[in-house]
């Protein structure tokens, strides 16, 4: 029996509608909402690497110690799991995205070009979302539905900032990183207020 932390296993229940993705990529968009809510499931499942190319097939021919009975075999289960990933993408995007992509070999192929396709440039993304927030009212709406919206791009615009994992904090680092923190809850009283449009 294969252990379950192994990315090459299938649980009993995992098939091609076993990945709820609320929200269907549909283009440009949504597509950086929809890669993060694949690669959660895509982690939840262990096959995040099929995606991201960390999985790669077995050689064709077996190389020592591993029999070609054994290769076969891995092999056999690499293209389940890669199949499966396939399926669970297939069935988070539009039709029309799902036909054009449907005659890819690989998981990780299919990513990437979904990749290139949809991904618009930090530059022009966060230019996009800054735009938003002037544009977000709140219409009628309650204040929380209201900050709820304005807390999504904020979230969004947040997550574009790509900043180096810090591993020791010194006091100094402490406060330096308080007052970048109560910078940007400064600029954020800066964007539009509830106002009714």
């Amino acid at each position: 029996m294969m252990d379950s932390s192994n990315p090459l296993y299938v649980h009993p229940s995992d098939g091609p509608g076993s990945l709820p993705i609320q929200d269907k990529l549909i283009g440009a968009q949504n597509y950086r909402s929809w890669r993060r809510s694949m690669e959660i499931g895509l982690s939840t499942k262990r096959k995040l690497g099929f995606v991201q190319g960390t999985i790669p097939k077995p050689p064709n021919v077996a190389v020592p110690p591993i029999t070609q009975a054994e290769n076969a075999v891995r092999i056999e289960m690499w293209e389940t799991c890669n199949n499966l990933v396939i399926s669970w993408i297939m069935s988070s995007v539009s039709e029309s995205i799902a036909k054009s992509v449907m005659f890819i070999g690989t998981a990780s192929e299919i990513w990437s070009q979904l990749e290139t396709r949809f991904s618009l440039s930090n530059g022009s993304r966060k230019y996009k979302l800054s735009k938003d927030t002037f544009g977000i009212s709140q219409q009628g709406s309650s204040v929380s539905e209201y900050y709820t919206r304005m807390k999504c791009v904020w979230e969004e615009l947040d997550s574009m900032n790509n900043l180096p994992r810090l591993v020791t904090i010194t006091p100094e680092i402490s406060v330096f990183l308080n007052a970048v923190e109560k910078q940007k809850e400064e600029q954020r009283y800066d964007l539009p207020k509830c106002c009714y449009k």
